[in-house]
């Protein structure tokens, strides 16, 4: 076995030796992974780019379990091996490279050895993966824990924490710093994504640990050094998904204007705009109205050729003809897009079995009453499996539905759900006066700026 993985080592050097311009600026890793009936045909070596997980390397795995790395390493810092448990948070195996390191690891389902030449600081950032290993099955889908586990827990798992950060004193001052923001921030992240998971019990509204309330400041993000940690974004958009679901009696998402007077290093803020905007699913109407107030801190190349990708996207669909289809009303009669030309027309995909998209219904019926008689058509388009069709005519009839209601012939498989990519429910289309797209992915009834939208439209 010794044989065979010093083979596969010098064999994987000779081939990067032809690239290495000093040897010396290299870190080796070797590892097997003893996992029974493991189905992973290779290993990821990720760094750290701005705040996030970046593939560095990638190593197939031998039918002994075996693999290895060696890696140019020009400035220090933390690295993350993924055999495919990362994303479940299943085991942490982070590691702070420096050149000339020489690592050894053997990795079983709950824990790893660490050994070798050279481990660097690696020991102690191992102790410093146990901590985030316990608190991350809280964190984790699919579990049976609530806060009736965690909140008994938390004060406990905070103090361990906290009593291994005092704890770190080697000679390397960037290395102590920097590992103890890490603790830090694994801490507070798993916590705020413990608030972010399902579960089958909850606390009351207001029965929130004390220990958060600690962690809430406001100027919370000064530390460019969060950049450096892989889960550095994810605290950032986790911290402010809690505090904006925990305060008031009616949670309100925060503004981004308003969440980046909470960040006062300039580059935490160009790279939290962009994982922000990225990631929020705004309207074109939303992203119009907020763009002003933070294109002048998305300064960055990456940030500026970011949004101008995502402003092509945005409005991509903006003024070609929408699909002409035909559904039958609650009487079986006929109806096509095409009958309402002339007209504007704001449609409503929903069903009867959608919470979210009944939650909406009072809103259709409240601006359907306000703009009756005026240019515009209100369709709501019932995406209810074929089976469901009396269920939905009942529920029209019971709740009094009114505008034009129609139902597609397949649910999701209709063309109208094909053609407009809708996977999730509700969603609102919007159609100017000659059937053309105003925007596929609308603004919804109980959004205030909807009204606003449809006024500019209707007196264009």
């Amino acid at each position: 076995m010794k044989k065979h993985i010093l083979y596969f080592i010098l064999t994987f050097i000779t081939v990067q030796m032809s690239f290495a311009a000093n040897l010396s600026e290299y870190a080796v890793i070797k590892g097997t992974i003893s996992i029974p009936d493991l189905k992973a045909k290779e290993v990821t070596l990720y760094n750290v780019e701005e705040g996030k997980p970046a593939v560095a390397a990638t190593a197939k795995i031998n039918a002994s379990g075996e693999f290895g790395f060696m890696i140019p390493v020009s400035a220090a810092g933390f690295y993350y091996v993924d055999y495919g448990q990362m994303k479940s948070r299943n085991q942490l195996i982070r590691l702070y490279l420096e050149p000339k390191l020489d690592l050894s690891l053997v990795i079983n389902k709950e824990n790893y050895v660490l050994s070798g030449k050279n481990v660097g600081q690696n020991a102690l950032v191992q102790k410093a993966n146990e901590i985030y290993n316990e608190f991350a099955p809280f964190s984790r889908l699919g579990t049976d824990l609530t806060y009736v586990n965690f909140y008994p827990w938390l004060d406990k798992g905070v103090a361990k924490a906290d009593e291994f950060s005092k704890s770190i004193k080697t000679k390397d001052a960037a290395f102590n710093k920097l590992l103890k923001l890490a603790v830090a921030t694994d801490v507070e992240e798993l916590t705020y994504t413990f608030f972010r998971m399902p579960r089958s019990a909850f606390p009351d509204k207001d029965d929130r640990p004390a220990v958060i309330k600690t962690w809430q400041t406001d100027k919370k993000f000064t530390d460019p050094d969060l950049l450096k940690l892989q889960n550095g974004v994810s605290l950032m958009s986790n911290y402010f998904f809690y505090v904006t679901m925990n305060s008031g009696d009616k949670p309100k998402r925060m503004d981004l204007s308003e969440v980046i007077t909470h960040i006062t290093d300039p580059a935490l803020i160009d790279v939290y705009l962009r994982d922000a905007v990225a990631t929020s699913r705004m309207k074109i109407e939303e992203y119009e109205k907020i763009a002003p107030s933070i294109k002048p801190f998305m300064i960055s190349e990456a940030s500026k050729s970011f949004l101008l990708e995502y402003e092509k996207v945005l409005h991509k669909n903006v003024g070609q003809k929408g699909l002409d289809f035909t559904y039958k009303d609650i009487n079986d009669k006929p109806v096509s897009f095409s009958d309402f030309k002339g007209k504007f027309v704001y449609i409503d995909l929903w069903a009867t079995w959608c919470g979210p998209c009944k939650a909406e219904i009072p809103h259709m019926k409240k601006i359907e009453e306000d703009y009756h008689g005026k240019n515009i058509v209100f369709v709501s388009l019932s995406l209810d499996k074929p089976k469901d069709a009396q269920k939905w005519k009942d529920y029209v009839t019971k709740e009094q539905l009114k505008g034009i209601q129609l139902m597609a012939d397949k649910d999701f498989g209709s063309d109208v759900a094909k053609n407009y990519d809708v996977n999730a429910i509700p969603r609102f289309l919007l159609f100017d006066t000659k059937g053309n797209i105003i925007n596929a992915d609308a603004l919804r009834p109980s959004n205030p700026e909807l009204r606003v939208q449809l006024d500019k439209l209707l007196k264009s």
